[in-house]
């Protein structure tokens, strides 16, 4: 690449805080700049490469203008669609909110990519200065050992449906995490597979990014045979009821009984 070629970061929309830094603009930015005539006095070669919150729709549009204003053979667009993980590995209903994408094997070191969509479920409602924001990395975290588990463990059993129970999960921050590239690593730590009513799990899963890691989440967790754990959470969730509706009852009693003692404690009025 030319040492006067200019690279430039598109984001989503949501991530306009990060385009305090130079070089970066939200997709938005970016357009407007076009229409502006900024890159057409620009007459360097600029490459555009894709962040976090770039949506194939997105990178049409931008697309599309710089094919519109005459700019298409200076500006060197870069965007891979992602392969996101099934909808029944990451169990979320929504694309959207999937955040696995290009989910590779090898041996028993897991990595994929991290792909957060700008209309992503933890974005709708908070998103403040120019990292995104740790919960995604735990989401990220939750989602990757149900990707690895799904494709590569639960498949085998095609005739099972699994319940996952996260018995332990803790994460440790080192690092912001930016709406840019980053990877995610799921390392074994132990895996008890034999009994297929039965898979149990505990993993080491983290997220790097230029070259820094900027999470770990440990986490053990256990696949059970669907009906088997169904019938207990249902007998749970009955318990859970039950005892709402008996603790009701006890402060209606309750405080039944105290209004009727205050109504005691008060003076009688009389007619003048």
């Amino acid at each position: 690449m030319s040492a006067t070629t200019r690279t430039l970061l598109i984001v989503g929309n949501r991530f306009v805080g990060f385009a305090a830094q130079d070089d970066v603009l939200t997709v938005t930015q970016f357009v407007e700049e076009m229409r502006l005539g900024v890159y057409s006095w620009d007459t360097r070669p600029i490459q555009v490469r894709a962040g976090q919150g770039v949506t194939a729709d997105d990178w049409q549009l931008v697309s599309e203008q710089a094919l519109l204003l005459g700019l298409a053979e200076r500006l060197d667009f870069h965007f891979e669609t992602p392969v996101l993980a099934a909808r029944g590995e990451a169990h979320k209903h929504r694309s959207s909110n999937i955040l696995i994408a290009d989910l590779r094997r090898d041996g028993e070191l897991f990595s994929a990519n991290l792909r957060v969509h700008n209309d992503n479920e933890l974005l709708l409602d908070h998103q403040t200065g120019e990292h995104v924001q740790g919960m995604v990395a735990v989401e990220a975290a939750r989602q990757m050992f149900l990707a690895v588990s799904e494709r590569y463990h639960a498949s085998r059993h095609l005739n099972r449906k699994y319940y996952y129970v996260i018995e332990s999960m803790n994460t440790d921050f080192e690092n912001f995490l930016f709406p840019v590239d980053a990877t995610i690593e799921y390392r074994t730590v132990r895996a008890d597979i034999d009994n297929p009513d039965r898979l149990s799990f505990a993993a080491d899963i983290s997220i790097h990014q230029a070259g820094r890691r900027a999470s770990v989440t440990h986490v053990t967790y256990t696949a059970f045979d669907s009906p088997v754990i169904e019938a207990k959470e249902h007998k749970r969730a009955r318990f859970a009821v039950e005892h709402v509706a008996r603790t009701a009852a006890v402060e209606t009693a309750v405080g039944a009984t105290a209004v009727s003692a205050a109504a005691e404690q008060q003076p009688a009025l009389v007619g003048a």
